[in-house]
């Protein structure tokens, strides 16, 4: 029988919110019922904002909250080679391809072409234009 995995990912640019204890108590609750096992993953790849203190509030305030994780943490920093790897494999494949559009010059393309019946993928969000 496989083990059911549960993860809690804040990102240490910020303080922990009510939206962030719910998700991480929730995780918790699902992973008890289940038998299964609970994750602290850390996002800590946008090194502009990240901080190291906002890092040990993140624990401080999980650990008040009385959750457990296993060990170790993930920290998203360290694997870098591994996602190069996978994306290496899938450049390889001709699986991907280039995309300079931000978020929001996206929604502006959309919304310029009467953005209501533009596709989307299903969980709601708009697909990329194409290229031309």
């Amino acid at each position: 029988m496989t083990l059911l995995t549960f993860r809690f990912a804040p990102s240490p640019n910020g303080e922990l919110h009510l939206g962030h204890a719910y998700s991480a108590l929730l995780n918790q609750r699902m992973a008890a019922q289940v038998g299964g096992r609970l994750l602290l993953r850390i996002e800590d790849i946008d090194i502009t904002r990240c901080t190291p203190q906002f890092e040990a509030g993140i624990f401080r305030d999980l650990e008040w909250l009385g959750l457990r994780w296993e060990q170790p943490v993930r920290r998203q920093s360290e694997h870098f080679a591994e996602y190069q790897a996978v994306l290496d494999r899938l450049v390889a494949e001709e699986l991907v391809y280039p995309a300079f559009m931000s978020r929001g010059e996206i929604r502006a393309f959309i919304a310029e072409r009467g953005g209501r019946d533009w596709p989307r993928d299903p969980d709601g969000v708009p697909l990329y234009p194409p290229l031309d």
